[in-house]
């Protein structure tokens, strides 16, 4: 795998809705481990390092996990 020595950039088929539009995301890759996030067309960014992404990925890998199992012993919307 290479490393990453100079800030790449992508246009993101991912649309999200800002100052009333829809809009693609561009997604900054930035050394030595910061992923910049902003609306195309749109001047500001959010930043957030590698790890902090990959824990946001995880919870919610579980979360989806979670909300997919079946409840044992339960009646939907009732006691027992």
């Amino acid at each position: 795998m290479t490393d990453l020595k100079k800030p790449v950039s992508r246009v993101s088929r991912a649309t999200v809705l800002e100052q009333g539009r829809r809009r693609q995301i561009i997604i900054t890759l930035e050394p030595p481990s910061l992923l910049w996030f902003r609306a195309k067309g749109c001047r500001h960014s959010y930043a957030l390092t590698a790890d902090a992404c990959y824990q946001l990925a995880v919870k919610a890998a579980v979360m989806a996990q979670q909300r997919l199992k079946p409840t044992k012993g339960r009646i939907a919307g009732g006691r027992r």
